[in-house]
């Protein structure tokens, strides 16, 4: 019944903050708090948006979750602000036959390796306050706002286990992708993977900035899909800050949307119920025509999903992080060292892997711990999906907790133990899964017999409520160095799974080979004849000679390469890349290191001041270009926050081993002091810290003040630190009046100070009108800004 309602075409509430503020909201005051101190004022927006005629009405509970109530000094209110806030909405909506969403946002904390937050605090958290709202009875739930897959992904969990109320799950973003670099096709994947029953996004600037994004949720799942663009991008005008689109203004921006299948709209920030009732009016006049998306099978990383079945290229699964009979991999994962993981993933990518599988099993670790530790380093910098490689159970969902994609599990067989502990891990995280042909009696020697125990494997999937298309069998690959026919049988078991069990297939290819001379003659072959007969995906390594140029010439001949654009891109012009095995180990090595991420950087760097070379050298020629090349990558949309951030962290661990080794005579770069911190009134604080961190990377001397930093506070640590900068953000419209406030205080007692300024909501115009010397738009551009600052001669002068 939930289902068809988010089917109907439905427009939901706009703005809560905008209004509250009407009603006397003052800055830096808990909007939420508000349910129980003046539930009058919350219930009048509530009948406001209900006599624009909206269907759905939204909770003010957004930011009702401990971490963020605590902040107000109000965690121990989570059960009474949230059961209030679907109570208030609820009396109201159920009065005109309409509908109540709860509105869940993020806790404004990152998840490791990130931040310091495990995916088990911030799920209890979640709990905490959706068993709350779900108190109060709401018809949905929603998430909204979240800029995190990994903390979208806890909080979508938690609902599903404390209630049964339907989630919609709203991501915002910021161009093409979040702040984390989740991209549209990603997220719808993951989360309709996870059990949501609607996705969306919402937030993120007007209808123009979102309408690619929300066109590329609806190509890439079948949910329905729900919008909520502000109304327009904030402008600071005449002291105050105001969003720029009326209502007549912001249908017309919204009118693309119509077209898309859609059938769930509403505003966001700076929106009235202008906006709702100009939606109503104009919907009541619109057909939406429906979306026929293709059935397929799916898996995806974070950035990237990949998309297999017999209309497309058959895939690569990169076989090598394995320690089995790898003695340096296994010893650097008991020495908790993941350089060489890094560069195994590395170099498997560059060679055409689609798909890494991970294994971390030997003795002497703490496999779950390693487990996690591997996921948080891979997703940091690797954007193809994993294959999670255990049959821990343990270790499984360690690791499918922790990723923020969706994952292949490898994998489960036809042994009821291994279905009935792996299965519902594997439903539970939205993941794919190998079913192996083989059970209590061992691997059958006839295809007949491993065919019923992947008939077994399916029907337990499917009672599990696992969909075929997520489904993997592996018939199993047997050696032909003792038995001629073992190929032959497991080509034939391809077809039958293929042709009477609609199931993806795959191969560990070189285990026909095993025990034989000259092993990549016959891989190659044999890979060639799995692919004609129906292999999905192919187990392997890459880097062996020759094989992916099989894998290229075969997709294409079995008729999986559709105009053979892949064999053709591939074969053009073949470009050599660069591998770190191939390089001498030079200045050139530390720079790309610091652009890849490696933790293999530090042990670089120690051989270089072994051979002599001076760490300022080291720095200055390696670390800092590194840095910058970075930077572009970041400023172009090539890197997103989790690969900006490891680099800094890899950087950043190198800095300091080579400060051990300067002589007094030399320094880093920029060691100039910058004050940084959240103005009065505003407790978010995520961009800022990324500042810091990207600015002590460089060298530079940070004083982070945190958040709700008063004027006089800003201004006591400026004269003590001797700061040459003060970095000031906000990211609440009603705390941007704050910086010029603050930059005039501190100008009248320090006019020679620099004061640069950013945050989601700031703008350039508004730096510039607020008297600031510098505006950046993230902590990269922080970076630049200050380094041109330095190389200023007046002291008036301003780059803005």
């Amino acid at each position: 019944m939930q289902k068809n309602i988010l089917e109907q075409v439905l427009v939901f509430d706009g703005a809560m903050g905008t209004m509250l503020q009407e009603r006397g909201l003052n800055p830096g005051d808990c909007p939420e708090l508000m349910n129980i101190s003046s539930p009058e004022k919350v219930g009048e927006i509530h009948k406001a948006y209900l006599q624009a005629g909206a269907d759905v009405i939204t909770t003010n509970t957004f930011g009702g979750n401990r971490i963020k109530l605590g902040e107000y000094e109000l965690g121990e209110k989570v059960y009474e602000i949230n059961k209030k806030g679907v109570e208030i909405a609820r009396e109201l909506a159920v009065k005109k036959n309409k509908y109540v969403a709860a509105s869940v946002g993020p806790t404004g904390q990152f998840m490791k390796p990130l931040g310091d937050k495990s995916f088990e605090e911030l799920h209890e958290v979640f709990k905490e306050q959706i068993y709350a709202l779900s108190k109060g009875k709401p018809d949905f739930i929603i998430l909204e706002t979240f800029s995190d897959l990994g903390e979208i992904r806890a909080a979508l969990l938690a609902a599903k286990d404390v209630c049964n109320i339907p989630v919609i799950c709203c991501l915002t973003y910021e161009g093409a992708r979040t702040l984390t670099g989740a991209s549209p096709s990603s997220a719808a994947v993951i989360l309709e993977s996870l059990g949501a029953s609607a996705i969306g996004a919402n937030c993120s600037g007007g209808p123009t900035e979102l309408f690619s994004v929300v066109k590329e949720l609806c190509i890439n799942t079948k949910l329905p899909v729900l919008v909520q663009p502000n109304a327009g991008l904030p402008v600071f005008e005449d002291g105050c800050v105001h969003y720029p689109l009326n209502d007549n203004d912001f249908i017309d921006d919204i009118k693309p949307y119509f077209d898309l299948g859609m059938t769930l709209f509403g505003s966001c920030c700076g929106s009235s119920p202008k906006h709702t009732r100009a939606l109503i009016s104009t919907l009541d006049n619109v057909n939406i025509p429906s979306r026929n998306n293709e059935e397929i099978s799916t898996l995806a990383s974070r950035e990237k999903v990949v998309k297999i079945g017999d209309n497309y290229l058959p895939k690569i699964i990169g076989e090598r992080i394995n320690p089995t009979a790898r003695k340096k991999l296994a010893q650097s994962l008991r020495d908790n060292d993941f350089g060489i993981l890094q560069k195994e993933a590395y170099e498997q990518i560059n060679k055409g892997s689609h798909l890494l599988d991970v294994n971390i099993g030997t003795h002497g670790i703490d496999e779950k711990v390693t487990m996690e530790n591997a996921i948080y380093i891979l997703q940091q910098n690797i954007d193809v999906p994993l294959v999670i490689d255990s049959t821990n159970p343990i270790v499984l969902e360690a690791a499918l907790k922790n990723y923020h994609g969706k994952a292949l599990v490898n994998s489960v067989n036809g042994e009821r133990e291994s279905l009935d502990t792996i299965l519902p891990l594997v439903k539970r995280y939205g993941a794919g899964v190998i079913g192996l042909t083989l059970d209590e009696s061992g691997v059958p020697n006839d295809i007949e017999t491993r065919l019923e125990i992947a008939k077994k494997i399916v029907k337990k999937c499917e009672e599990y409520n696992i969909s075929k298309k997520d489904i993997y069998i592996d018939v199993l690959a047997l050696t032909v160095g003792t038995d001629t026919h073992a190929a032959i049988e497991t080509l034939k078991g391809l077809k039958k799974i293929k042709e009477e069990l609609c199931v993806n297939t795959v191969l560990g290819v070189s285990n026909v080979s095993h025990g034989l001379p000259n092993r990549n003659k016959i891989n190659k072959s044999f890979l060639s004849m799995a692919i004609l007969n129906g292999l999905d995906l192919a187990i392997l390594n890459p880097l062996e000679e020759n094989i992916i140029d099989t894998w290229e010439s075969s997709a294409l001949l079995a008729g999986r390469d559709k105009n053979a654009e892949n064999y053709i891109a591939k074969n053009i012009k073949a470009s050599k890349k660069e591998e770190i095995d191939k390089l001498s180990i030079s200045i050139e090595t530390v720079k790309n290191l610091v652009v890849r991420g490696s933790h293999e950087i530090t042990n670089i760097a120690q051989e270089l001041l072994d051979k002599e070379i001076s760490p300022i050298t080291i720095i200055n020629e390696g670390l800092i270009p590194g840095l910058n090349i970075v930077g572009e990558k970041f400023e172009a949309g090539e890197y997103y926050l989790p690969q900006l951030m490891l680099s800094a962290e890899v950087a950043q661990n190198t800095f300091t081993l080579l400060e051990k080794y300067l002589d007094d005579n030399e320094s880093l770069n920029g060691k100039s002091t910058i004050i940084i911190g959240t103005v009065k009134g505003d407790v978010h604080d995520i961009g800022k810290n990324m500042v810091g961190v990207m600015l002590k990377t460089y060298g530079y001397k940070v004083v982070d003040l945190g958040k709700n930093v008063s004027k006089e506070e800003f201004l006591e640590a400026a004269i003590n630190e001797n700061a040459d900068f003060i970095g000031l953000s906000a990211l609440m419209t009603t705390t941007m009046i704050e910086i010029p406030n603050t930059i005039e205080y501190i100008k009248n007692k320090l006019p020679h100070i620099k004061i640069i300024v950013g945050g989601a909501v700031v703008t350039k115009d508004y730096a510039r009108l607020s008297g600031a010397d510098g505006y950046s738009e993230d902590a990269v551009g922080a970076v630049k800004l200050i380094k041109k600052l330095i190389e200023c001669r007046s002291e008036d002068e301003k780059i803005i």
